[in-house]
């Protein structure tokens, strides 16, 4: 069966590229995906793509940097309408982070592998990242100093914080969710709610103000 191909715009050939590695990706399950495969797919001849990617590795980064753009946009637009208290906003960037991961699995299941791709030689990959992890850090922090997270390491809060979402959301991609009994169709709102149940149990109970206690006074005899 011949596979169609998809035309793409003179000039755009490098984006082109990229679509079509998520598209291969997506249709076969695979995460090593082949230049000349996605050449073919794209009906370019096989030394075409080599002028943007050298390599699959590039080709993957190239994949990678756009995933992580993408989610970097995502999170941030919803920190923008989520409600001032850190507490709340972390909540946020973590169901923005799980929505993400679910509306584009594939971008998620390559990206998450650094394999597949080199992560160091790429200032774009690093600074996205990095703009989400100092987001969290910076919510933690907040948190820890308004008391509404318990005080301690604001890193190992974030790093754990960040792999409660991910292992979430990673657990919805790899297909285990039916075991736990939770419908396809509901994913993303048990999801959010386990997430939920795991802040607010790390949540600090509010100080309550000490009511002095007013002892009748006895009459003198």
């Amino acid at each position: 069966m011949k596979t169609a191909t998809r035309p793409y715009h003179h000039g755009h050939l490098r984006q082109a590229l990229i679509d079509m590695a998520v598209t291969v990706a997506e249709e076969t399950g695979k995460d090593l995906i082949s230049v000349r495969e996605v050449a073919r797919r794209l009906g370019v001849s096989s030394g075409a793509p080599f002028r943007h990617f050298p390599d699959r590795a590039s080709l993957m980064t190239a994949v990678a940097e756009e995933a992580t753009l993408r989610l970097r946009i995502h999170v941030e637009g919803a920190l923008r309408k989520a409600p001032a208290a850190p507490l709340e906003r972390l909540k946020t960037l973590g169901h923005a982070f799980i929505r993400w991961a679910l509306q584009h699995p594939t971008q998620f299941r390559l990206v998450s592998s650094r394999r597949l791709f080199d992560f160091d030689s790429s200032p774009s990959l690093q600074l996205h990242f990095s703009s989400v992890r100092d987001t969290t850090l910076a919510l933690v922090d907040q948190a820890v100093r308004q008391g509404t997270l318990p005080a301690g390491c604001v890193n190992e809060l974030a790093l754990a914080l960040r792999a409660l979402a991910y292992g979430l959301a990673r657990m919805q991609v790899d297909g285990q969710l039916p075991q736990w009994q939770v419908p396809m169709a509901q994913a993303e709102q048990h999801l959010c709610r386990a997430l939920d149940r795991i802040v607010d149990g790390l949540a600090q109970p509010p100080e309550r103000t000490p009511v002095a206690r007013i002892s009748a006074s006895r009459p003198r005899p």
